[in-house]
């Protein structure tokens, strides 16, 4: 069974087909700007599972761990 998406959560975000990470979502608000990711693009929304597309790429979110 798979992780199912938490809209309070923490995630990074990672390009599927380069396995790069391209940013962090918090709380559904999607950040850019590596190496801090502070540069706010927009809000995320997904229906289940932990990927999303965007502009014709797909998108898989890693939870954050817990501090």
């Amino acid at each position: 069974m798979s992780e199912q998406y938490d809209p309070r959560g923490r995630y990074d975000v990672f390009n599927r087909l380069s396995g790069d990470k391209i940013g962090e979502l918090v709380k559904g608000v999607l950040y850019e700007g590596a190496p801090d990711f502070r540069q706010e693009v927009g809000t995320v929304t997904l229906d289940q599972g932990l990927s999303f597309t965007h502009e014709g790429a797909v998108f898989d979110l890693v939870p954050q761990a817990k501090a």
